[in-house]
């Protein structure tokens, strides 16, 4: 522990009312052992709270002499992010701790963090949450009843792999055995409650986006930005908080409306696939996602497309197509002979492999269901069999998207071939049935422009939409006697 009397620590704390969880959250800080060498700070950063929180902070004073108290009125730019930043703005120190109000810590975190950290650069420790979810109405109280900074290391232990306490993202530290960095997408394990960084990898990812209002995303935004920089993240097993549970909310439906269109800025932000589906995903399965397309070579489980196919295809519809696209296609040898502009790939091992090969095309990360094009960008697009792996409703959407950004969309569908992932790995299949259930509930369909060889080529155009006509009236009998 050599200069860790040099290395100062920084909590970050934003709050927003509720004056009470915060005095639990000071308390278990103040309690705080092993610091002899450490210099720790508590930077409170109030977004404009009408209620009492102000004196609570002043109760502290004597028991954390380093604590600094901001308050920010309340405005139309009032966020967790601003507030975030702001602490992290005024802090001081070399390893950045953010940590929301209500949560309380065991008294050996702090020493714990800085010995994970030490003196890295790009270390980045998401600490277990337990009790986030927890409902108060249903689960037993009684088992966090007497805890002290004292004990609740001990009390965690005996949560963590309860039911109704444990971290929601515990399966995914324990399958990588803490080391998120074997996760495809580690990023979505990063939520902001308890967190514990390097101050430069936080300041090289530029903080947290004010742009974020609502509920949710602005965490994982920051861990995404932190991925990008190069953090290195870790689950610590060692290192547990406790979430005091509290009565939920009425406002469930609000939070995931907001927490969708966050995840659609995130994208927005981005455009690539990293980010495409993670708007319409939980967190705890979107690295399943994810895994299942870097693990995918599609060449592997879709048709081998004859010359005489890539020829029809070629004086049909490519030829004098000055932007082109191809979707669901990464062979290389079939690549290289297709006069087209742009691919289309999902899996990032191969996206990074090709983009150095071919050259003289554009070779985009994303699947296509969200894109930054224009509409009608491209002159043709096409959709190897491999739409038939997407299931709904990431289908649908995806299928709209393609025909908005292209003047022509051609699918090729083989009549026979049924790919081995549907037979053994069960994977979505589509028939043409399928797809044409798909297509119409986006007004779209379909209709055979050629067969060549067991492949039909399908033009996908939009539909006329019948006009709507009022019943004739109905007229009453008239009796007669």
């Amino acid at each position: 522990m050599e200069g860790m009397n040099r290395m100062d620590i920084s909590i970050v704390i934003p709050v927003h009312n509720k004056p009470e969880q915060l005095e639990k959250t000071l308390y278990f800080i103040s309690e705080q052992q092993g610091l002899d060498h450490i210099g720790l700070e508590v930077v409170i950063v109030d977004d404009g709270s009408t209620e009492p929180v102000c004196a609570v902070v002043d109760s502290y004073r004597d028991k954390l002499p380093s604590l600094n108290y901001i308050f920010i009125p309340r405005d139309k730019h009032s966020c967790r992010s601003r507030a975030r930043n702001t602490g992290i703005a005024e802090s001081k120190g070399r390893i950045l701790v953010f940590l929301d109000s209500g949560i309380v810590i065991p008294d050996m975190m702090i020493q714990q963090s800085v010995g994970r950290i030490g003196n890295s650069t790009n270390t980045v420790l998401y600490h277990y949450i337990l009790g986030a979810f927890t409902d108060p109405d249903i689960e037993d109280m009684t088992v966090i009843e007497g805890i002290t900074p004292q004990n609740l290391a001990e009390t965690c232990e005996r949560l963590k792999f309860h039911p109704g306490w444990e971290d929601m993202r515990t399966s995914h530290f324990e399958l990588v055995g803490g080391d998120l960095n074997r996760m495809d997408v580690p990023w979505t394990m990063g939520w902001s409650g308890a967190v514990s960084a390097s101050r430069d990898i936080v300041l090289k990812s530029g903080g947290f986006d004010e742009s974020f209002k609502g509920w949710g995303a602005e965490d994982t935004d920051f861990s995404y930005h932190l991925h990008l920089h190069g953090a290195a993240m870790y689950a610590t097993e060692e290192i547990c908080v406790l979430h005091l549970p509290h009565a939920a909310d009425d406002k469930i439906d609000m939070k995931i409306k907001t927490s969708f269109m966050n995840r659609k800025k995130m994208h927005f932000k981005h455009y690539t696939f990293d980010t495409e589906l993670y708007p319409y995903s939980a967190d705890m399965h979107y690295d399943g996602i994810m895994s299942k397309f870097n693990r995918l070579v599609i060449k592997y489980y879709t048709p081998l497309y004859s010359a005489e196919l890539i020829g029809r295809l070629h004086e049909d519809y490519l030829a004098g197509a000055e932007r082109s696209a191809i979707v669901g296609a990464d062979s290389y040898a079939l690549l290289k002979e297709l006069d087209v502009s742009h691919v289309f790939l999902q899996n990032k091992h191969i996206y990074q492999d090709l983009k150095s090969k071919l050259r003289d095309k554009e070779v985009v990360y994303m699947l296509g269901a969200d894109t930054p094009y224009a509409s009608g960008y491209f002159d043709v697009l096409v959709v190897t069999d491999f739409y038939r792996m997407i299931s709904e409703p990431i289908a649908g959407i995806w299928l709209k998207e393609l025909q908005r950004i292209s003047k022509k969309l051609v699918f090729i569908h083989n009549e026979t071939y049924v790919s081995y992932l549907a037979t053994v790995a069960g994977w979505t299949w589509h028939s043409l049935d399928e797809l044409q259930s798909i297509l119409s509930q986006k007004q779209l369909g379909y209709s055979v422009s050629a067969k060549v060889g067991e492949s039909l080529l399908l033009d996908i155009a939009k539909v006329a939409t019948p006009l709507k006509t009022e019943p004739a009236p109905v007229k009453e009998p008239v009796l007669k006697g």
